[in-house]
């Protein structure tokens, strides 16, 4: 899809069918005003139109977000895999978005309910795996891309401590000084911490921004979450 700016009246049509509140009818009723007039959708002229570009750009902010946010957990197979937990329809549309930035791999994003792969490697067909639990799938999907793909990832690469790396990220480069709680909301808005499972920025939004009353330091923060051991 274009960006928010740029949208023909079938990719805001396609958007908001993706909306968690865009019901089958009225998805018939969006389509039957895209195929006779088309510009009320794309300039929001009448209630109707207006109300399909909202839930279009509703749906594809969460696509812009979480594309941005998600944090990806690179495997040897040339497999990177993420988890989030969308409002909207959206798993297919992050994991493709993701395949378009990291053409080299394939995509894995695991939501609550679903699980979408995507790539855009042309030596690797997606199969349809039905897997309830998330350890088997990412088993099966590892499996998979290793028989077909020889590459492999370099061992530096594979870090299974991240989420220490990023506690020691947040430990070293904090300043109470240059704390600036307007653009922390800027650049990482709250409702994106959950769904991108973003807990360690979560944890130290409540615990550092929100708890003005105490000593924002991040060494009392990791100490009383116990993230540093």
């Amino acid at each position: 899809m274009s960006s928010l700016c740029d949208l023909s009246a079938k990719e805001y049509f396609q958007a908001a069918c993706l909306n968690v509140s865009s019901t089958e009818d009225f998805i018939i009723k969006a389509y039957e005003l895209l195929q006779l007039k088309p510009h009320e959708i794309t300039t929001g002229c009448s209630s109707f139109g207006k109300l399909i570009k909202k839930r279009a750009n509703a749906v594809l902010r969460e696509i812009h977000h979480l594309s941005a946010y998600l944090r990806l957990r690179p495997f040897p197979e040339m497999l990177l895999i993420g988890k989030c937990k969308p409002e909207h329809k959206t798993g297919l549309m992050i994991a493709k978005s993701l395949a378009r930035r990291f053409n080299n791999f394939v995509i894995l994003v695991i939501t609550p309910n679903d699980h979408y792969l995507a790539t855009e490697r042309k030596d690797i067909s997606i199969p349809v795996i039905k897997e309830s639990s998330e350890e088997s799938l990412i088993q099966i999907v590892r499996e998979f891309v290793g028989r077909i793909i020889e590459e492999r990832l370099p061992e530096d690469f594979l870090l299974d401590d991240g989420d220490f790396l990023w506690e020691q990220y947040y430990e070293t480069q904090f300043l109470e000084q240059r704390l600036n709680t307007k653009l922390f909301h800027r650049f990482i808005p709250k409702y994106v911490m959950k769904k991108a499972h973003m807990d360690i920025e979560r944890k130290f939004y409540e615990q550092v921004i929100e708890r003005p009353e105490e000593k924002r330091t991040l060494d009392s923060f990791f100490k009383k979450n116990a993230l540093l051991k």
